[in-house]
């Protein structure tokens, strides 16, 4: 897994996160935070550092949203993942994908 240091949240989610009923389902600007995680992450997957594009990649919280609800929409625990193998059989789902809502400890 690659370290990352994170940098400033993108505008658009800071502005979210202020109105009121804000939830990750609802932001409409994710391009934005999809943009902000390729140029701090040097366009490459946060666990297995392969290339990824806007549009064939996820963005992946390191704390489950279904268990950390509170997090859902802080730019901390956001991070850019590849596909990982989705829509294939689990034994070759691997990255955000394979770790589905498994908490990794850090």
């Amino acid at each position: 897994m690659k370290y990352i240091k994170k940098g400033a949240e993108p505008e658009s989610l800071t502005h979210h996160r202020c109105k009121s009923h804000a939830d990750y389902d609802n932001y409409d600007k994710k391009d934005d935070l999809r943009n902000a995680l390729l140029m701090e992450q040097g366009h490459i997957c946060c666990y297995c550092m392969q290339r990824i594009k806007i549009r064939k990649m996820k963005i992946e919280h390191w704390k489950p949203q279904a268990d950390f609800k509170s997090l859902q929409l802080n730019y901390k625990n956001l991070l850019g993942a590849c596909l990982g193998g989705k829509g294939q059989p689990l034994h070759l789902q691997h990255c955000d994908t394979g770790k589905g809502k498994e908490l990794i400890i850090q």
